[in-house]
């Protein structure tokens, strides 16, 4: 018979917590404390196996008419973006495209640096 697999909650700034930091280390994970997550730790029977974390965070997903629009204006969208963020208390990303066929709209890293963004290095998903 197959153990069932349990889901328990990791609050933050616990010894669990910090626990489950060090076990993610240990397969090159990192989790990072953020209020607008929660961490589930996996567990199948007593054996910690993976985590789950879940971001409550806002998202954009800007879009920008190529003939219509100047490079300050992107400049601007973007700083807007990051101080409503700040100002709200709370995280928030910035989705681009990461490959589109033709590659209009695509936003290289080097520029997403330049407007004070970095790279989370994740892709999102939905469900089909």
């Amino acid at each position: 018979m197959r153990e069932n697999i349990s889901y328990r909650f990791v609050s933050p700034n616990t010894d669990d917590f910090y626990k489950l930091q060090s076990f993610a280390k240990t397969f090159d994970h990192s989790i990072v404390e953020n209020p607008n997550t929660t961490v589930h730790a996996l567990y199948r029977g007593d054996t910690c196996f993976g985590y789950s974390d879940t971001v409550y965070l806002p998202v954009t997903y800007p879009a920008f008419h190529p003939a219509l629009t100047r490079p300050r204006d992107v400049i601007q969208v973007m700083s807007d973006w990051k101080t409503h963020t700040q100002l709200s208390g709370k995280q928030g990303f910035i989705g681009v495209p990461l490959n589109n066929r033709d590659g209009a709209g695509n936003f290289p890293e080097g520029t997403m640096n330049k407007l004070g963004l970095v790279r989370t290095n994740r892709e999102l998903y939905i469900p089909a």
